[in-house]
């Protein structure tokens, strides 16, 4: 009898994806603790290692597009040593350089191994309820709803839409009342929490993924009446049965919600978006006279810029600026060009992939969709670590297929729920035993 060590292959992801705070609170709970600091220096050195080991199962694209991102953390480097004296004087600007590494680390690795998706997302759906009933249990009662405590991070908050986008294509694929149920009590803790940006990217990313589905681009997917009706029917018995008499137990409930979606409404004056409207402003003109290149290391000098009541810094000298939107952060430090080294090769990759006639799998249209609204929430938060790691992944599975793309072999199964199916295979050394004429 053979044991399968399948399982295995889910371990780079999750240790990418155990850099959100929702899992670092179990090892660490003080999210000051600077091991929290080792942790990314040993992501970095996972994904180098990652790189090295799987480089060949890079695509010509992939190998690159890490080319440029390595020459622009040398070039970073030289310019630190001849201005500073030191290769790496301000480790915070290097590190919005060296956080695109586990992007390649993961591609290179999932274009070797199959990922057990559900294995995935099983992990991610545990370990979030569990910090949520052991850290925050207070975050889920009305109270806090009404006082907008909302104990889960953004970026949490955030991860929770994969797992919805994944469950909903899980179900249209396979049915299930079950996993239509995960997804509606997924969707209504992103509500819960009052994560405003959370709120768009989830309107963002249904409506790309229901554009995949009813243009067929979903392998699987079915839009039958069997199928369709429980999506209408579950949540409007939930409305009528538990949330009219919340309701009408706690009428402030609706007005909560009110003032959240006016803050959505006129983010320009009230709510969060006015704080962050006001420090886009606050260094526009920075970003306008440097707009290539931006302002590198000589932007960790520069005093912050934004204040609070007073004349007091929000943040101290030296430490960043802090920036809450992933577009400001990009065109301040590294301008244009820092810019477009992020996001130019996924949108191209995954744009040509999508047009393509071979549909994706639905695990890989919940990334694929999940990594589209990243460039919305981008422009409320800075990215998180975690997300870098999932790009890799998506640009994994679903890398362009080329028509001389090689037909699945014994030891990498047709695409499924359970093993995802690569379309590239990189190039095989012959075999010694192989006969020569």
């Amino acid at each position: 009898m053979k044991i399968s060590l399948r399982f295995r292959h889910v371990l780079p992801a999750l240790v990418v994806v155990a850099t959100d705070r929702a899992f670092t609170d179990f090892v660490f709970p003080d999210p000051d603790d600077p091991r929290l600091g080792l942790y990314s220096y040993a992501i970095t050195g996972f994904s180098l290692l990652l790189i090295g080991r799987y480089f060949r199962y890079l695509s010509p694209v992939m190998r690159r597009w890490l080319l440029l991102t390595l020459a622009a953390t040398a070039a970073l480097a030289l310019e630190s040593y001849n201005g500073w004296g030191t290769p790496f004087v301000y480790p915070h600007v290097f590190a919005k350089l060296l956080t695109l590494l586990p992007i390649f680390g993961l591609y290179a690795y999932y274009r070797r191994y199959p990922l057990p998706i559900p294995l995935l997302m099983g992990l991610l759906l545990v370990g979030l309820v569990i910090n949520l009933a052991l850290y925050h249990p207070d975050a889920l009662s009305v109270s806090a709803f009404l006082e907008n405590e909302r104990g889960f991070d953004v970026t949490s908050a955030f991860l929770l839409l994969l797992l919805a986008l994944y469950y909903f294509n899980h179900y249209l694929t396979r049915g299930g009342l079950l996993r239509l149920g995960l997804f509606f009590l997924i969707v209504g803790l992103i509500v819960f929490l009052q994560h405003r940006t959370v709120w768009l990217t989830t309107i963002l990313a249904l409506a790309l993924n229901g554009l995949l589905v009813a243009t067929g681009r979903v392998e699987g997917a079915r839009l039958s009446l069997n199928r369709l009706l429980p999506v209408v029917l579950m949540p409007l018995l939930a409305v009528v049965l538990g949330g009219t008499a919340l309701m009408l137990d706690n009428p402030q409930v609706l007005r909560r919600l009110e003032t959240s979606l006016e803050d959505i409404e006129h983010a320009d004056k009230q709510g969060t978006g006015s704080w962050r409207l006001q420090q886009i402003e606050t260094y526009q003109p920075f970003v306008e006279e440097h707009p290539i290149l931006g302002l590198r290391l000589e932007g960790f000098e520069l005093p912050v810029q934004f204040y609070g009541d007073g004349d007091t810094p929000v943040w101290a000298d030296r430490t960043g600026h802090h920036f809450h939107s992933f577009y400001l952060d990009r065109l301040f430090y590294f301008g244009v060009l820092g810019l477009l080294l992020v996001i130019a090769v996924p949108i191209v990759q995954l744009w040509q992939r999508v047009r393509q006639p071979v549909p994706l799998s639905p695990a890989t249209a919940a990334l694929v969709c999940y990594v589209g609204c990243s460039l919305l929430y981008g422009v409320s938060y800075d990215w998180p670590p975690y997300l870098y790691g999932l790009i890799g992944l998506t640009l994994a599975l679903a890398a362009p297929v080329t028509a001389a793309a090689p037909a699945a072999s014994p030891a990498f199964p047709r695409a499924d729920e359970d093993l995802v199916r690569l379309p590239y295979s990189a190039p095989q050394a012959p075999s010694p035993h192989a006969v020569h004429s």
